[in-house]
């Protein structure tokens, strides 16, 4: 070996171990710069930023914002459900995992460049590793650019008011659950331009929420897109809501109107009322994925099959999928 080889090796070998050496530092340095959040309360606002591990119930307290910026990874730890690491076992409005618990404001606002996103720290993750991002009392939210996975009900309301938008949602038991609560603010929530699919089920609400889900595409979730239950009411309009197990369902809700939707080739049905539902839905100005009348009726269960339940009003149903629906091309 003569001497400008040797040379050559030995330049390659210093290359080698100081990049080495470069990724162990930058691991420690990524490693160091984690912040880890025990179960606690934040009683002053808050910023958080980078990665994020959060290792028990969180909770903003009334009047304290907790800010979180683009580019933020926020992973739940996978505790012990009901264990000592929550702050509380009510199970009326929490779940067993861990949970971002706000009572206060959360301002979570990234960019298409940069999601903030919530998810299992898990190995392998499952759907229900956390809890929720929970809303109690809470007003003035903002979700956008934000992309939930492994949670209970990723996004939960209960009583609260916000816009969910431009976000992502899958593998997780629910992706988006509201309802109002006795002595809180009325739940309204927005629900525009997000993707919403592969979990569990879609939106699920009721007890006097009045969300407005528009623009969204909703599909491929296991069990439901959209669940309407007892006392909920909304806008629903421009969503494709397809290849669901079920499209919609309806549980003992009065008076409710859908329109300008494509709802279509859902499993087992693109309409299923439950029992209970008496009431009449209107549901025309929809598409079906089919202008044939009996295939229509044929993926919806209400009085012509059950007499126990309302029917669905089809009539009316659009020619082409309705323009608009969905997310922007």
């Amino acid at each position: 070996m003569n001497r400008a080889t040797r040379h050559c090796i030995a330049n390659a070998a210093t290359l080698l171990l100081t990049g080495f050496a470069f990724l162990l530092l930058f691991h420690a340095s990524a490693m160091a710069g984690q912040l880890v959040v025990e179960k606690s309360i934040l009683k002053k606002d808050t910023l958080w930023e980078g990665q994020v591990l959060v290792k028990g119930d969180v909770e903003v307290a009334p009047g304290v914002t907790l800010t979180i910026m683009p580019g933020t990874v926020v992973r739940f730890a996978r505790i012990a459900p009901n264990g000592p690491a929550k702050l509380t076992t009510d199970r009326t409005a929490h779940f067993p995992r861990a949970e971002l618990i706000v009572k206060g404001r959360l301002l979570a606002q990234g960019t298409p460049d940069a999601r903030i996103i919530f998810t299992s720290a898990a190995d392998d993750p499952q759907p229900a590793d956390w809890g929720a991002v929970n809303f109690l009392n809470s007003t003035d939210n903002i979700l956008e650019f934000c992309e939930f996975s492994y949670g209970h009900t990723s996004v939960h309301a209960h009583g609260a008011q916000m816009i969910i938008a431009n976000s992502f949602f899958h593998h997780n038991g629910v992706a988006i659950g509201m309802k109002n609560v006795k002595g809180a603010v009325r739940c309204v929530v927005a629900v525009m331009y997000n993707r919403i699919t592969d979990n569990g089920g879609g939106v699920l609400f009721g007890k006097g929420s009045t969300p407005t889900i528009t623009h969204n595409e909703i599909s491929n979730n296991k069990f439901f897109g959209i669940y309407v239950k007892k006392g909920g009411q909304a806008n629903i309009r421009y969503n494709n809501i397809t290849d669901n197990g079920k499209g919609v369902l309806f549980y003992a809700v009065k008076g409710f109107v859908l329109r300008d939707n494509n709802i279509a080739r859902n499993t087992d049905y693109n309409i299923s009322m439950l029992e209970g539902q008496e009431a009449d839905v209107d549901a025309r100005r929809n598409w079906w994925g089919t202008t044939d009348a009996d295939r229509i009726n044929a993926l919806i269960r209400d009085r012509s099959q059950d007499k126990t339940l309302g029917s669905v009003d089809f009539s009316g149903f659009t020619k082409a999928p309705v323009a608009g629906a969905g997310l922007p091309m």
